[in-house]
């Protein structure tokens, strides 16, 4: 893949003069979002020779004036940072706005239309671009640590093994979340595990989290909630940046963005490459004399284009998005690569009230997972396994708005072929094998009703999914599930300021084929699968409140869920675990936040999150114990200010809890609290220098049993904006 990314970033730049020369040439301003969104119903006041002259921005974002070139322009609009520009005497300059951090930021992840945080009858949380840009890790998972209620916030992606990467939300444990990126799954179909790998943090536009139970509106999986993360988008004005990162131990980084229009298409291109520096992953337990520094490198690439049709409410989009990612944890024969490529198609028209939209994907990718004989022979092959998937999905939406209610419905189809294949990479002899097809199809009905102090949603979504398999040279027993999710959310306002909010839902999940299929082991320690295994089923329950103060916003919540046929590990051996259905586990916490703004200058937001996740059910010597990476609390608290000609001040620190690698509570992964800061600097016109350090107190805790997170390290930036 490397070969095609200098290709495919020369194209771009090749691209970039025509996609400049593409923008309007009229007089005027193009005013935009940081992640290139035009920004309709601007205020834009143009001065020249001592006149002016006022005019809005259109749908493309695009205000035009009369008055002759040279020209100044004071761009406004409600919930961005006001900006000006100079109009030269030929072309449109492109003015990008700002979010203000003080105003409480609107997500579509609750209800699939854009609500303020404030407004929800559920509790949610957002990072829009601003605070995507001042935190920017290193990896896209990297970025949640800011959002207490995800609960896997000590991931690192960048060295971990990809099939330990999965998602908690809400304290309900893991795989008890769906993941989402652009709407579609994140998650890799056969197993379970995020491909974080895929998205580059650069390409993340804004975060939503919605920490609820979200069965009902995302299907299975979505027991404790779902996150949304959202990319750049396509763009009609010609806009982009290119980024130079350079970190200890020889990590770097570079990166190419750009959009803009052809013809009448709307467009990005994304290239990026990553190289992480090494140190010493390997935790004592998990050392040995052959073992060296671990390193990383993720190839990342994605096509965009966005075709507008004759009708101004109808459009359809192609997207490709390709990555791969090459994981060396310094000890021979024990390594990682994955590779995948996905296709995603979508169609949207609206009119009269009504709104359709037809999205589908399909999806390949390919795992190499290699182990050794650790501890007995370190760095002699053990066995290789190679997972392929295939993952194909499509989505039906349609809505209709009135008055005070809007009714949607959808339906679902997903299916999902893979399989595992493990041999002894000397001999090629064939160990084990196991694979199967999983067919998932859900419809969902949902009405959101709002009418003076009351806002309520309810959604029932039907789901059946359908299995077949095989282990090793035997057929594994069939098997198909049916589940029926209701939800329903209330929020009741007692004054213009303080709202209250309830709400009950009923979640599902399906066991994922690497569940029922296959094995695997880390270090001495075997993990088995269990072809019989059941769906879960959980009810959650929340009890929050939501209060407007003249600074920000104060919201809280109280939170209770309970899984029954819970999919877990329970130690069968001294060096055994089996995937089996524990009886029931149960969460119980709260939440506290706050964001708003700090002294007129600092945008500031803090949040707490106290959980007791544990097995209540079950067998003997799991009764009591906690969810193995479910955190008993967890905290963020982020700063933000904007600095003169552009320049910014962050800092960041994320309360990392007590949890467990085991069913057993034997195997503590370590507290810690995490500091970050960033300083960036305008060097020149659309370029600036940032300053970025992570881990500053330079903390040593395990990300999972076998990893130790990456020390503290300064990395230095340097971007430039393109096609303004």
């Amino acid at each position: 893949m490397r070969r095609y990314l200098g290709v495919l970033a020369i194209l771009a730049l090749a691209l970039a003069p025509a996609l400049s020369r593409a923008a309007e040439t009229s007089a005027g301003v193009i005013v935009l979002t940081e992640t290139g969104e035009p920004i309709a119903g601007a205020r834009v006041v143009f001065t020249a020779d001592g006149r002016s002259e006022t005019a809005v921005t259109d749908g493309r974002g695009r205000a035009v004036s009369s008055l002759p070139p040279p020209e100044d322009a004071a761009v406004a609009a409600p919930g961005y940072r006001a900006a000006t520009a100079h109009l030269a005497a030929a072309g449109t300059p492109v003015v990008r706005l700002a979010a203000d951090l003080k105003v409480i930021e609107k997500v579509t992840v609750a209800t699939g239309s854009p609500r303020d945080l404030h407004t929800l009858p559920v509790t949610a949380l957002a990072l829009d671009h601003s605070l995507v840009r001042a935190l920017s890790p290193s990896t896209a998972d990297g970025l949640l640590s800011a959002l207490p209620g995800f609960d896997e916030a000590r991931s690192n992606s960048a060295v971990t093994n990809p099939t330990q990467l999965r998602a908690s939300v809400g304290g309900a444990g893991q795989d008890r979340g769906v993941v989402l990126v652009d709407g579609l799954p994140a998650e890799n179909g056969f197993g379970g595990w995020i491909e974080w790998p895929a998205v580059s943090p650069l390409d993340i536009a804004n975060v939503e989290l919605m920490r609820d139970a979200a069965s009902a509106l995302y299907g299975s999986g979505a027991i404790g909630g779902v996150v949304n993360l959202r990319t750049l988008q396509p763009t009609l004005a010609p806009q982009g940046f290119a980024q130079l990162s350079l970190g200890a131990n020889g990590a770097s980084a570079q990166t190419l963005s750009l959009g803009g229009a052809l013809g009448s298409a709307a467009t990005r291109v994304f290239v990026s490459q990553r190289f992480d520096g090494g140190y010493m992953a390997a935790p004592p337990a998990y050392r040995s004399t052959v073992d060296g520094l671990s390193t990383a490198r993720t190839d990342n690439v994605g096509v965009a284009v966005r075709f507008p049709s004759a009708h101004a409410d109808r459009s359809w989009g192609i997207s490709l998005r390709t990555y791969d990612t090459f994981q060396n944890t310094g000890r021979p024969n024990y390594f990682d690569e994955e590779s995948g490529w996905q296709e995603a198609l979508s169609y949207r028209t609206s009119g009269g009230g009504t709104a359709w939209q037809v999205s589908g994907f399909a999806r390949d990718g390919t795992l190499v997972n290699n182990a050794d004989l650790f501890p007995s022979h370190p760095g002699t092959p053990l066995y290789r396994q190679t997972i392929p998937t295939a993952d194909d999905g499509l989505i039906a939406a349609w809505s209709h708005s009135w008055s005070h209610d809007i009714l949607r419905a959808q339906t679902n189809l997903r299916v999902v072929n893979g399989s595992y294949t493990q041999i002894n990479p000397t001999s090629g002899f064939l160990q084990s094998r196991g694979g199967g097809r999983q067919t998932r199809a859900a419809f969902t009905l949902s009405d959101e009703y709002e009418r003076g102090h009351l806002d309520a949603i309810a959604t029932a979504r039907g789901e059946t999914v359908a299995t077949t398999g095989y282990v090793t040279s035997s057929a594994a027993p069939s098997q198909r599930f049916g589940a029926a999710s209701p939800f329903l959310a209330v929020r009741y306002s007692l004054t213009p300021k303080l709202a209250v909010h309830v709400s009950e839902g009923v979640g599902f999940r399906a066991p994922f084929l690497n569940e029922l299929y296959r094995g695997y082991r880390i270090g001495a320690q075997q993990f088995l699968p269990n072809p019989l295994l059941a769906p879960e089923r959980s009810t959650t329950r929340n009890l929050g409140f939501d209060l407007l103060v003249p600074q920000g916003r104060l919201f809280g919540e109280l939170t209770g869920t309970r899984v029954n046929d819970a999919i877990g590990f329970v130690t069968t051996a001294t060096d055994t675990a089996t995937r089996e259905n524990v009886e029931r586990t149960a969460t119980d916490g709260y939440e506290l936040g706050w964001q708003g703004d700090l002294a007129g200058r600092w945008s500031l937001r803090a949040t707490y999150v106290s959980q007791y996740a544990r097995v209540v059910g079950g067998p003997a010597q799991d009764l009591g114990k906690r969810l193995p990476f479910v955190p008993d609390r967890e905290g963020s608290l982020v700063a933000v200010t904007h600095l003169p000609r552009g320049g910014s001040l962050s800092f960041s620190g994320t309360l990392l809890g007590q949890t467990y690698a085991d069913d057993l509570n034997q195997e503590p992964l370590g507290t810690g609290f995490v500091v970050g800061a960033a300083l960036g600097v305008a060097i020149a016109r659309e370029t600036t220098l940032t300053l970025r350090a992570s881990n500053l107190t330079n903390r040593t805790y395990l990300t999972s049993v076998d990893r130790l997170a990456a020390p503290s390290q300064l990395t230095l930036e340097l971007r430039r904006s393109l096609g303004r």
